[in-house]
């Protein structure tokens, strides 16, 4: 038996011939020290976060959100592979020192990505009290106060998850320096899936989904699978992912091949992929962690109207994000500097010339060429307005409808008293702000309702336009010449 219901076919490619979403709120997935694991729970202040889910990528990205933006989050703790350290455990080590020192991957892992420096202050002997030290997790961009190693053979990194290297016997000389990245845990295509699927059933309303893991070829095919799912079922959302992020060593142009390679293939109308890490301010410890640029770029989006385009430069550039160094040297992708990511259809971060701080370049959806969705405010316009209209419609289901005696069609003043009604719901939708140019719906005057039951309908968005070049011409002009051409 049948079920009564509103179809929605969105159709992409038109542009070449509910109340509003401002409550709604982000839903971020990811892995986490702690916590439930696949069971949807909002937040509004960090501390319940850090008691709930500890620490990790996942509560690093609420934090930035909630402090930056002060938006609530709804949060997805999912399964996770632990996070990993250097090949062979080796680390780079610069000095004077007999004592090698490795990473100990036993039993312990980092809870996530960071840029691990040991550095000595007063030397000695392994084993022997008097060796001091201090360290960092954002590669020295902050430094821990000046430490005692004492008799011990190994140390642990504090709010690491319980990164230790080990100290073979030997000395330790004032100035050595030992160094290594050690990458987050990370949430696979399976571990998504369960997460997302618990999405379907919350009460809670929200608007787009963060992946907090970096997102390969397999992950991106089941996000899109479960959001497709959600659509079915009238919830029509976003996402927002990151692909890895640059190897160490790694070249830009390396990079890009790369993730053309494994994405090229790859198309959304719903999705955002973006490329490239920054460092961020850690919203948690106050550190300045490397981190993907999704973290600071979904943030954003969820912080504006639909509408806005969230590479408008009045905006302001993302806050607590950096792609330089102290010295002024670039450590990051810009979009500027190296051009090529945006083209492949990833959105990344660029600076301008004579204006402080870090954009979005682009708010792409890693759509087809061609599509409509190229950018993210066409995507969360046509998303509010499916929402509205579908609830307008499905209170019209099962009303009474006139047909006319002559051909069986709907008379037209029912007709045009359905039209009225919707094209009341987008005006007071997409109107006021204005969220689009202009707005259209129309109901088919040659459906067979008594045979078919079924009323065809048909709606459209005329989105606003975002210029993203302009023209500018200038000259000299002499006053004098002027009048003599007068």
């Amino acid at each position: 038996m049948s079920v009564p219901s509103v179809n929605i076919h969105e159709i992409d490619g038109a542009l070449g011939v509910t109340p509003a979403t401002s409550g709604r709120i982000m839903a971020i997935v990811g892995p986490s020290d702690s916590g439930p694991l696949n069971q949807p729970a909002a937040f509004g202040r960090l501390g319940p976060i850090r008691d709930t889910f500890g620490g990790g990528p996942l509560v690093e990205a609420a934090a930035y959100a909630l402090e930056r933006y002060g938006r609530a989050v709804l949060l997805i703790r999912s399964d996770s592979d632990p996070g990993s350290y250097p090949d062979d455990d080796a680390v780079d080590f610069v000095g004077e020192g007999t004592s090698v020192i490795t990473v100990d991957d036993s039993g312990t892992a980092p809870n996530d990505a960071y840029e691990c420096v040991f550095e000595v202050i007063r030397g000695g002997t392994i084993g022997v009290d008097g060796i001091t030290f201090r360290w960092s997790l954002d590669a020295g961009r902050t430094w821990s106060s000046e430490t005692a190693l004492g008799t011990e053979d190994e140390f642990v990194f504090p709010d690491s998850g319980g990164i230790k290297i080990e100290f073979d016997a030997g000395t330790l000389e004032a100035g050595d320096r030992a160094s290594f990245r050690a990458d987050a845990p990370v949430s696979g295509a399976a571990d998504l899936k369960d997460a997302i699927e618990t999405l379907r059933t919350t009460a809670i309303a929200w608007e787009s989904l963060q992946i907090v893991s970096a997102m390969d070829a397999a992950a991106f095919d089941v996000v899109e699978g479960e959001l497709a799912a959600l659509r079915g079922i009238g919830k029509y959302r976003r996402w927002v992912g990151n692909a890895r992020t640059p190897d160490a060593g790694e070249s830009e142009a390396d990079y890009l091949a790369a993730l053309s390679l494994e994405f090229g293939a790859k198309t959304t109308i719903y999705g955002t992929l973006c490329a490239g890490d920054a460092i961020i301010a850690s919203s948690v410890s106050g550190r300045q962690y490397r981190r993907p640029v999704s973290v600071a770029v979904a943030a954003r989006e969820s912080s504006l109207e639909e509408h806005v385009n969230s590479a408008a430069v009045d905006l302001g550039p993302l806050p607590g994000v950096s792609i330089h160094d102290r010295s002024g040297n670039l450590i990051a992708h810009d979009e500027t500097v190296y051009p090529g990511l945006d083209d492949a259809r990833f959105t990344v971060v660029r600076t301008f010339d004579g204006i402080e701080g870090v954009y979005i370049n682009r708010p792409r959806i890693f759509s087809p060429t061609g599509s409509d969705f190229s950018i993210v405010p066409n995507r969360r316009v046509l998303n509010i307005t499916i929402e509205a209209v579908r609830l307008y419609l499905i209170r019209r289901l099962n009303r009474p409808v006139r047909v006319s005696k002559k051909t069986g069609f709907i008379l037209e003043q029912d007709a045009v008293e359905i039209e009225r009604g919707a094209i009341a719901v987008m005006r007071s939708l997409l109107g006021e702000a204005p969220k689009a140019s202009g707005w259209q719906f129309v109901v088919s005057r040659t459906d067979n309702l008594l045979a078919t039951k079924t009323m065809t309908t048909s709606g459209r968005v005329i989105p606003l336009g975002y210029p993203e070049f302009i023209d500018f011409e200038i000259g000299l002009l002499n006053p004098a010449m002027q009048l003599e051409a007068v």
